[in-house]
């Protein structure tokens, strides 16, 4: 039997049921003083990555989700977390806002291995004040750098990418969605700022196996 979970807020979430260690944030924030954001979504990490896999054949809150990893010519293979290139890269604020949800103590998996009692691991959610949340998973236990309430800025770090929760490597899950808690939200498409897709400039959905960074 697990130990029970020391949460710190109100909220309890569906999708990722934290367990011994887990310490759960948010999304009872005061945002009032925000204005709403009404720009695009910066790609959240720098460098060059690559679309691993989409999520467009879901209908939940997942269904304009993308995973994604460092472009390497080894994407990694190993036993160990740090054989892969995209484990403990910077993920940053896709735009501005406020945290609404941070979770964090939430361990590595091992590759290969999934936690089947957390969804998505740590993670983040960023209200834009304009309806639309962001979603960061799978950042690797004690990364986690923000706390609910607290404003962010577009390309602000939130957290190194990782393998907890439902992953078996290491990579970053990237979703927007309604609503703060992804189990009653709806998604929403990912409206991109213009970046370098496949050597051109492109403000088009992400697809599998392109590879992506910020335009220069």
């Amino acid at each position: 039997m697990r130990s029970p979970l020391p949460v710190l807020s109100l909220l309890l979430l569906a999708a990722c049921r934290p367990g011994a260690g887990a310490a759960v944030v948010g999304p009872q924030a005061s945002a009032a003083s925000m204005a709403p954001y009404m720009g695009g979504h910066r790609l959240p990490f720098d460098g060059s990555w690559r679309v691993h896999r989409t999520h467009y054949d879901l209908t939940n809150d997942q269904a304009f989700a993308v995973d994604l990893v460092v472009d390497a010519p080894n994407p990694g293979r190993g036993g160990q977390n740090r054989d892969y290139p995209s484990y403990g890269q910077r993920i940053v604020a896709d735009g501005p806002g406020v945290v609404a949800v941070a979770v964090d103590g939430v361990p590595d998996n091992v590759p290969g291995v999934v936690n089947g009692y957390h969804a998505h691991g740590n993670y983040v959610v960023v209200d834009h004040r304009n309806g639309e949340f962001s979603l960061f998973a799978h950042l690797i236990t004690g990364t986690v750098r923000v706390r609910a309430g607290q404003p962010v800025t577009m390309g602000e770090e939130l957290g190194l990418c990782g393998n907890s929760g439902h992953s078996t490597m290491a990579h970053l899950h990237w979703q927007v969605m309604d609503h703060p808690e992804p189990h009653r939200a709806r998604p929403r498409p990912i409206r991109l700022i213009a970046y370098e897709r496949n050597g051109r400039l492109s403000t088009d959905r992400l697809e599998r196996g392109d590879v992506v960074q910020i335009a220069r």
